[in-house]
C-alpha cells in the first residue's frame, strides 16, 4: 500500500511539478523534484518533460545522461543510467515481469544497469535483468533480452550483437590511438 501511495504521489507531483515546464530551461527543476523523491543524481542529467518514471526511488542517473522525449523507465527493480547513456524516443526500460511457469503468476523483478557512453534507439525495450555494457549501441525496435557485452552495437528482436563498436581513442582496425 505504501508504494501505491508513493507512486500516485510520485505521478501527481511529476504532472504538476514538471510535465509543463520548458524542455531545456525547466532541467534543474525537474531534477530538483526527482531527487525530492529520492532519485540518486550526479551532474546534470536531462530527463524530458514528456519521459515517465515509475518510481524514483529505484532511479540513479549520472552526469548527462538522457531521457528523451516520452522514454519511459517502468523500475519496479532499480535502474542504473551511467554517465553520457541517451535513452532515445519512446524507449522503455521494464524492471518488471511475470513468472509464467507458476499458476498464479507472481511478479518478478530485476535491476537494470546501463553502463557510460550508452544510446539506445527510439522505441527500444530493455527486459528486466539485463545489463549493457560501456560504449554500446542499441538498435532502433531492438528488444533487448540478454546482457550486452561492452563495445558493442546490438540490433533486432531478439537484439543480438552485430558488430563491435570501437571506443572512440580506438581506430577501426583495434589499434590505440594512445
Amino acid at each position: 500500500m505504501r508504494e501505491r501511495i508513493g507512486v500516485l504521489l510520485w505521478r501527481i507531483a511529476w504532472l504538476t511539478l514538471c510535465r509543463w515546464t520548458p524542455k531545456k530551461f525547466g532541467r534543474g527543476w525537474r531534477n530538483f523534484v526527482l531527487r525530492g523523491f529520492g532519485c540518486q543524481i550526479t551532474g546534470t542529467p536531462m530527463i524530458h518533460p514528456s519521459a515517465k518514471v515509475y518510481a524514483p526511488w529505484r532511479l540513479t542517473l549520472s552526469d548527462r545522461s538522457v531521457l528523451a522525449e516520452k522514454a519511459e523507465l517502468y523500475n519496479l527493480g532499480h535502474i542504473k543510467l551511467g554517465p553520457r547513456v541517451v535513452i532515445a524516443q519512446q524507449a522503455y526500460l521494464c524492471g518488471g515481469s511475470h513468472d509464467f511457469t507458476q499458476t498464479h503468476q507472481p511478479l518478478t523483478t530485476a535491476d537494470i544497469e546501463v553502463g557510460h557512453d550508452v544510446f539506445i534507439g527510439m522505441r527500444a525495450l530493455v527486459l528486466p535483468g539485463v545489463h549493457i555494457g560501456n560504449w554500446c549501441i542499441v538498435g532502433a525496435g531492438s528488444v533487448v533480452t540478454k546482457d550486452v557485452p561492452d563495445h558493442s552495437v546490438a540490433a533486432g528482436n531478439p537484439a543480438k550483437v552485430i558488430k563491435p563498436r570501437p571506443a572512440p581513442h580506438d581506430h577501426p582496425d583495434g589499434t590505440s590511438q594512445d
